[in-house]
């Protein structure tokens, strides 16, 4: 078994746990799991590894979990510290998965600590357009889609697929294929056109849509911003009609660059003709909002589990007011 230390700076500590305990997805990524004692989950980084694993024990400042492969004899034992740095110490990490888990969370380590170090600028222009990201802004998988995708594919082939994904955002391939080769790798006989009825099995939150309908009339110019390959997207477009809520629909696989892309941010500010400090983006995910503060765009952090009243709320902190509220000065 081996451990290893890994250490970033903090330029503000002060504010940062607060931070990382609002959005744990800082430090686990996708379907980050609350930092609650005894709080199970299976969290993916923005760059398709990830493991799975307990929180154990949190404290102001730290906190102790478990987290591992789907191959590990068992999980290893992890403890990250929030003060001055940032700090992941790793424990009980199998030898043969030392370095591909090290590589794991020194990315995670540093998109955290520069997210953290990298707070939205203050700027008095007005909004004129909010950029909104799909999954986990205004959709998510079906209940139950993770059970589903492992029995077809078994049990390392959900974190396998969607760093096949990865290969498909930009439009550079498709995933078929690529599935093709990991269902007959896994042997169980699944096919191609199973694990797309999972994948594509979407729920649309009409809350969040109706938002963003809200934003639309009031006169702000209102854009899907999302990564997804080809045959995901045309799924969104055709059968769930998202494109019809937006005024514009900027798709990875069309765009040709891929969120956390900087170019993909920039070419979206270029078709709009807007500056960039004119132009929100909310995402779920920290190095796609880091990458849109860079720039210049206003970046927010939606937490999955808030909704779109917590949606409605990231959007109210940078200035965007829910026309359905009213005024923000109207008398009662």
């Amino acid at each position: 078994m081996a451990a290893f230390t890994l250490t970033a700076d903090l330029t503000a500590p002060q504010n940062h746990w607060a931070e990382l305990v609002a959005h744990p997805e800082l430090l686990f990524g996708h379907n980050a799991p609350d930092l609650v004692a005894g709080t199970d989950y299976l969290a993916r980084s923005p760059f398709g590894s990830g493991g799975s694993g307990r929180i154990e024990a949190v404290q102001h400042g730290r906190v102790e979990f478990t987290w591992g492969g789907a191959d590990w004899p068992q999980p290893g034992r992890f403890v990250v510290y929030a003060a001055d740095d940032l700090i992941v110490d790793a424990r009980a990490v199998p030898d043969f998965e030392v370095e591909p888990t090290r590589a794991h969370w020194e990315r995670m380590l540093h998109i955290a600590a520069d997210f953290l170090n990298t707070p939205d600028r203050a700027v008095d222009s007005p909004v004129e357009a909010v950029l909104f990201d799909a999954d986990g802004v205004l959709q998510w998988p079906r209940p139950g889609w993770l059970e589903e995708m492992t029995t077809l594919g078994g049990p390392t082939f959900v974190l396998d697929a969607f760093a096949a994904e990865r290969d498909c955002l930009a439009g550079g391939a498709e995933l078929a294929p690529l599935l093709t080769g990991l269902l007959t790798a896994s042997g169980t006989g699944a096919t191609v056109e199973q694990v797309l009825q999972v994948w594509h099995d979407i729920v649309v939150d009409p809350d969040a849509l109706a938002l963003v309908d809200r934003l639309r009339d009031s006169g702000l110019i209102v854009c899907l911003a999302t990564n997804q390959q080809s045959l995901r997207g045309a799924h969104m477009r055709d059968s769930l009609a998202l494109d019809a809520h937006f005024d514009r629909a900027f798709y990875s696989f069309e765009v040709g660059h891929a969120k956390p892309s900087q170019e993909y941010f920039r070419h979206i500010v270029d078709v709009l003709g807007l500056p960039a400090e004119r132009v929100v983006f909310v995402d779920d995910a920290p190095a796609n909002v880091l990458a849109a503060r860079l720039v210049g765009l206003r970046g927010v952090l939606h937490r999955v589990s808030d909704g779109a009243a917590g949606l409605a709320a990231d959007l109210a902190g940078v200035g965007v007011r829910d026309p359905a509220l009213g005024s923000a000065d109207a008398s009662d």
